[in-house]
């Protein structure tokens, strides 16, 4: 599993592995329900509304992303802590994989998120 049997290296990718499923399990675990919520939420046709006073639902999605968002971004930051000797080349290339996994988990829950907000702009047209 490693380029030249390093016991450093293989610790480094295994904390590397163990992040990113760390990842996977949270997203997994809430990505539907975030979905059924936005679903349920943007089916209720919901009006204008000044942020000061956002609705109880509108603030459960804002939460719920804002939760979401946090985890992938600290799960980024423990990557970035990962610092790779020049010569582990597995452990550089499963950090570098585990990166633009975990952004595209980011990227996919800002996605979600910005179906509501279009839906918020939209209310106040």
């Amino acid at each position: 599993m490693t380029t030249n049997g390093d016991p450093e290296e293989y610790a480094l990718i295994l904390r590397i592995t163990n992040s990113l499923q760390k990842s996977r399990d949270f997203v997994s675990e809430h990505q539907s329900k975030y979905e059924q919520e936005v679903a349920d939420y943007l089916a209720s046709k919901p009006g204008p509304f000044v942020m000061a006073s956002m609705p109880p639902a509108r603030k459960k999605l804002h939460d719920y992303h804002g939760m979401l968002s946090e985890l992938l971004l600290q799960a980024l930051l423990a990557l970035d802590g990962v610092t790779c000797k020049p010569d582990f080349e597995v452990a550089r290339v499963k950090r570098r994989e585990a990166v633009k996994e975990t952004q595209r988990l980011l990227d996919a829950m800002d996605a979600i998120h910005a179906r509501v907000k279009e839906s918020d702009r939209l209310a106040r047209l």
